[in-house]
């Protein structure tokens, strides 16, 4: 007999035997120990020689306290071994765990010997689970030690991977232990590690139980907070929140106060919260927030009593939520004192209100808070909440009151603006906007003639803007619209003195010169009432000096806004001049000074005079080059009357020169191009007939397309084609323009234009044609981009289709245009015209061949992917209906057509199609398999019959969802081929819904629980 086989019998008999032992346990004779004695040591030298201590397991420390065990027959003298054993357990349980992770990796047996080996350590195993599982199940202690003893030897045979040692290990240990002692400070010990061990098993009613053992029967043990706590704990967890408070309670009464203190404060106004005892818990709440609120921990908003602070905050707003909202935070700051935080409970139970979209019990709560404390120096802020309250809330009727109640605690009026200057700047901006909001509000009623009164409250409200500081960036324009007020509202005398604040306090206000022309109107609004009184009463003295004063005031006013407002279009402009004598000298310089004094004397000289001076002045500012002076002079003799017809044409031709010398200056000189074209065109305008006129124009719209002001030479050409049709310079005409309309965004008119250039060049100049025509096609594609009209739309079916049947090479292009003419006709929801040239596009890929582009391959697989989608269409339009054979037949027909379109999709080998064709095709299948199952049934089946239908249909449908997910699974395979499109997405999501179980796989995440002892 090998020695693995004797040991297996062995073993075996020695359980027979030992089991037998234990059941007589209680009347065998006590071991005794035949070795040598304590008092054997007294006659011994002893001689100790220092060895190198081995790293002892958990187990191994288990065995020798086990052995030690065995030595004490006493109960008592068992205990201290006992406890150790079961807190090694525990740490043994703990190592196991990390061990069995380890043995994992580790190679298997290799050869019979080790196999041998394993069976006898597996059989070991099993009789060390049999001895532990008797031991934890035995009520007599003593059989229950000799048990253990047992199972203590077989596993010192057994490897460290093998010793299944686990909590119930423990508890078992720490179970005997109490059987074993009376010590009233290990016993709560053990029942504390009992709790612990029994925690960390899941086992928390066993944990339960040990705790209130615990606090039970050692009062006095120092693990009696904790323990309470713990309690707590788990009564609060099983709802038990009347017998957790109770736990609490006991931790918050301790002293001195536990690091438990603070959570059972806050856990046990949980507890009174979910009882509804709100005033209860708010007793614990702020118990608790006054004490975080002198620790010193409170310094960092990530530190645990900054979380705990914040989690009180919302639950004492939760529980005056529960209780009257703002009114009961007054009212318990008022009955149990005020503190220093007020503020923010106000502004936590605010900030849950929001929350829950209660926006007016948020805005009563801010408000409540500056109810309370107007002069507390965050008022304003709360007062700014209040409004935003509304403002969320969709309040608008309460947002203007709320407005004007800031204004009146806060402005420059208030109490609170001369008490707290330094608090200004904080809400400064609001406090403007809000006035300005309000102004500007009754304004607009007063504007609408509904409360003509408002204009006084509008006035009231800019004024209030006006005297707030400082001066912002509309204080002008503000300024403003407090003189319109005040005009509309007739307090003229006020109007003045504001019109003309703006009009001269403000140089760089844009409107200043209106601002004084209307100061104007309003002294001659005032001098007309001025004059109605003095009318109504003759006598009025104070009237009259009021009136005369008004009139005086009114001039001053008048005289500075002429020398302020030189350029104004209401200042009039006052020229005269005289004549001159110096041309016989051939001082023309001289004379044209001398005509000029003559021409502007008051009062102006006679016709002839005139006409002589102006006539002067007019030849002698041309003979100097001084041309826009000529211009002037000219133009001022051909007003005058008296001037035959031949002077008249003279001085007109002249003009003409006048003004085309002018351009040719800006253009030549000072090289102003825009000014130089635009002085070309007033050739025209000065004198239609003159001779210079074609050129001049032409010259304009050289420069207007030179300088990119396009639309200018669009006028300008157009204009000279239609003057003149015959003139060389016209064939010029359509380039340019074609330019300049593509320029400005006219594509059409562009297009047009190309296409007078393709028709003219047609025979001359095939290429220059062809190239037009496409561009012109091109062209009013933009045009539709730019304006998407009918109009347009039409003229680029037009074009294209006049490209395409007129130069079908090359192939590239051609495909664009038939490509782009299936575009439009979507476009116009032509579906017929559509749908043929998307077959021509298909046509022109089988004609390009192996040759084909890129781009022509795809606009083939394009266009026959788009033909087979409608297909696909009307095959999902068809319904599976009674008789099944017939509706069948037709779906199936429909199918097989969809079909072949997508397979020469397919074979085109665009990659993008490719898979959409395949994975439509799986679609089809799958469509096909749900309308087969969602068939109409037959009429007059009975439930049996039914059933069997319905199986035969399963029998049907099966087959096709097997093929559709076969394609699905080829179209997923293209990942391997680096093709992960959209079409290869919505393959893996068909499956996921058809094969759930391979395809719908999601990530599992287990709760993470951290208890802490």
């Amino acid at each position: 007999m090998s020695l693995p086989g004797f040991r297996r019998q062995t073993l075996a008999a020695m359980v027979m035997l030992l089991t037998a032992g234990c059941a007589s346990q209680q009347t065998a004779e006590p071991v005794r120990y035949g070795g040598t004695t304590l008092a054997d040591l007294e006659r011994m030298n002893i001689e100790v020689a220092p060895e190198a201590l081995e790293r002892a397991t958990p187990q191994q420390a288990l065995e020798s306290y086990r052995r030690a065990v065995e030595l004490f027959q006493d109960p008592a003298q068992r205990a201290a071994p006992l406890q150790r054993m079961a807190d090694l357990a525990v740490s043994a349980a703990e190592d196991q765990h990390y061990r069995a992770e380890d043995l994992r990796d580790q190679p298997q047996v290799d050869t019979l010997a080790e196999a041998d080996r394993g069976i006898d350590a597996d059989i070991d195993a099993m009789l060390y689970e049999n001895f532990m599982r008797s031991a934890q199940d035995t009520e007599d202690a003593e059989e229950r030690f000799a048990l253990l003893g047992l199972a203590s030897n077989v596993a010192a045979d057994l490897d460290d991977g093998k010793l299944e040692t686990n909590f119930s290990t423990a508890i078992v240990l720490y179970h005997a232990l109490l059987n074993n002692t009376r010590d009233p400070g290990l016993r709560a010990d053990t029942w504390y590690n009992l709790a612990k061990v029994h925690e960390l098993a899941g086992d928390l009613d066993s944990s339960l139980v040990a705790l209130e053992t615990l606090v039970r029967e050692h009062p006095d043990s120092e693990y009696r907070v904790e323990a309470e706590f713990r309690r707590g704990e788990l009564l609060f967890m099983n709802s038990e929140f009347d017998t957790a408070a109770s736990a609490y309670a006991t931790v918050i009464a301790a002293q001195p106060r536990s690091e438990f203190y603070e959570q059972a404060r806050y856990k046990h106004g949980w507890s009174q919260y979910l009882l509804g005892d709100f005033q209860r818990a708010l007793v614990d709440f702020f118990h608790l927030i006054d004490h975080l609120q002198a620790h010193p921990a409170m310094a960092s908003d990530t530190s645990m009593q900054a979380k705990l602070m914040q989690d009180t905050r919302r639950v004492v707003s939760l529980t005056f939520i529960n209780l009257n909202g703002a009114e009961s935070v007054r009212h318990w700051f008022a009955s149990t004192g005020h503190r220093s935080y007020e503020a923010d409970i106000y502004e936590s139970l605010g900030d849950v209100y929001l929350q829950q979209e209660r926006y007016r019990d948020a805005a009563e709560t801010f408000d409540a808070f500056v109810r309370v404390y107007p002069s507390d120096h965050r008022a304003p802020a709360f007062s700014t909440r209040h409004i935003q309250a509304y403002q969320r809330g969709g309040f608008p009727s309460l947002v203007l009151p709320a407005k004007e109640q800031f204004v009146e605690r806060y402005g420059v009026n208030s109490d609170f603006w001369r008490a707290q200057p330094d608090i200004r700047a904080q809400y400064l901006d609001q406090l403007k906007g809000h006035i300005l909001d309000l102004a500007r509000h009754y304004h607009a009623v007063a504007q609408a003639g509904t409360a003509p009164g408002n204009y006084t409250v509008a006035a009231r409200w800019y004024r209030e803007y006006l005297d707030t500081p400082p001066p912002g960036e509309a204080q002008a324009d503000i300024n403003h619209r407090y003189a319109e007020v005040l005009f509309a509202s007739q307090a003229f005398e006020q109007a003045i003195t504001e019109f003309e604040r703006t009009a001269y306090s403000y140089p760089e206000y844009a409107d200043a010169g209106d601002a004084g022309y209307f100061a104007l109107v309003a002294y001659q609004a005032e001098q007309e009432r001025l004059k109605a009184i003095s009318e109504r009463d003759a006598a009025d003295e104070q009237a009259l000096a009021a009136l005369s004063d008004l009139q005086q005031r009114k001039v001053r006013s008048g005289l500075m806004f002429a020398s302020t407002f030189p350029a104004h279009e209401r200042v009039p402009q006052v020229l005269y001049s005289t004549t001159e004598d110096q041309l016989a000298s051939g001082d023309i310089q001289g004379a044209v000074r001398t005509a000029g004094i003559l021409v502007n004397r008051q009062p102006p000289p006679d016709d002839a005079m005139l006409r002589y001076g102006w006539a002067t002045i007019a030849n002698g500012e041309f003979d100097l080059g001084r041309y826009d002076v000529a211009e002037y002079a000219y133009n001022t003799v051909l007003t005058l009357p008296g001037l035959s017809d031949t002077e008249q044409n003279r001085y007109r031709e002249q003009l003409a020169v006048s003004v085309y010398r002018q351009a040719e200056t800006l253009r030549d000189q000072q090289g102003d191009m825009l000014a130089a074209a635009a002085m070309f065109m007033r050739v025209g305008q000065v004198y239609p007939q003159a001779s210079v006129r074609k050129n001049a124009e032409f010259d304009a719209a050289t420069l207007y397309l030179a300088e990119a002001d396009h639309t200018a030479a669009i006028n300008v050409l157009e204009d000279f084609r239609r003057r003149y049709p015959n003139d060389p310079l016209t064939e010029t005409v359509p380039d340019k323009l074609a330019l300049a309309y593509e320029a400005t965004g006219n594509f059409g008119a562009a297009a047009l234009e190309l296409e007078r250039i393709a028709d003219a060049n047609e025979e001359s100049d095939p290429a220059l044609s062809q190239q037009a025509l496409w561009q012109a096609a091109a062209m009013q594609d933009q045009a539709i981009d730019a304006s998407g009209s009918r109009e347009h739309t039409d003229g680029a079916i037009r074009l294209y289709r006049k490209y395409v049947w007129a130069w079908p090479e090359p192939l590239d292009l051609r495909a664009e245009g038939q490509h782009r003419l299936t575009e439009l006709y979507a476009l116009q929801q032509d579906d017929e015209r559509r749908d043929f040239w998307l077959q021509k596009l298909v046509e022109t890929l089988a004609e390009a061949g192996n040759d084909a582009s890129d781009r022509v391959a795809w606009l083939g697989a394009w266009a026959g992917f788009t033909l087979a989608e409608d297909r696909f269409q009307a095959f999902s339009d068809i319904r599976l209906t009674q008789p099944l054979r017939r509706s069948l037949g037709l779906k199936t027909d429909a199918m097989r057509d969809a079909l072949q379109r997508y397979e020469d999709v397919a074979a085109i080998g665009v990659a993008e199609y490719a898979t959409a064709a395949q994975f439509q095709i799986g679609e089809m299948y799958r469509v096909l398999a749900r309308d087969i199952m969602d068939s109409e049934r037959p009429r007059g089946l009975d439930e049996l019959e039914l059933e069997m239908y319905e199986l035969l249909l399963e029998e049907q449908a099966l087959p096709y969802e097997d093929q559709a997910i076969d394609l699905y699974m080829a179209n997923t395979d293209m990942v391997a081929d680096d093709i992960y499109d959209d079409w290869v997405k919505r393959s893996f999501s068909a499956l996921g819904k058809l094969l759930p179980g391979r395809y719908a796989k999601y990530e599992q995440v287990e709760p993470y629980v951290d208890i802490i002892y």
